[in-house]
């Protein structure tokens, strides 16, 4: 159990109504746009990123997992900070991951709209 701040290894995810290949190339372009792609895998739609230090963090590392489900994909994100048990951590990871999902909606929403 996370407490005092400290963020511990914990995972978030979004469900997509879209194909994995789709919300596969949708991610590997939000987190390249935003963070420090450092690796992916198209085999296992797997992203390895990171985000580095800011005035209250050493920095986080991130990896982001599409996973076929029923009529769509699930999105799963594990994080970790570089260094545990900082105060402002959990809020900054919390808070990269959102604005992930908020832009990768937004790209996934763009590209769906004129499809039937």
């Amino acid at each position: 159990m996370a407490w005092f701040g400290s963020v511990g290894n914990q995972d978030l995810e979004r469900y997509y109504p879209v194909s994995p290949t789709d919300a596969f190339a949708a991610l590997v372009e939000v987190v390249g746009e935003r963070f420090n792609l450092k690796e992916s895998d198209d085999f296992t739609m797997t992203v390895h990123f990171s985000k580095g230090a800011s005035a209250f963090t050493w920095g986080e590392n991130f990896t982001a997992q599409v996973v076929p489900a029923e009529a769509g994909v699930n999105v799963k994100v594990a994080k970790v900070g570089k260094v545990g048990g900082q105060i402002q951590q959990a809020a900054r990871i919390r808070k990269l991951v959102d604005q992930m999902f908020v832009e990768l909606t937004a790209r996934l929403r763009q590209r769906h709209s004129g499809k039937a």
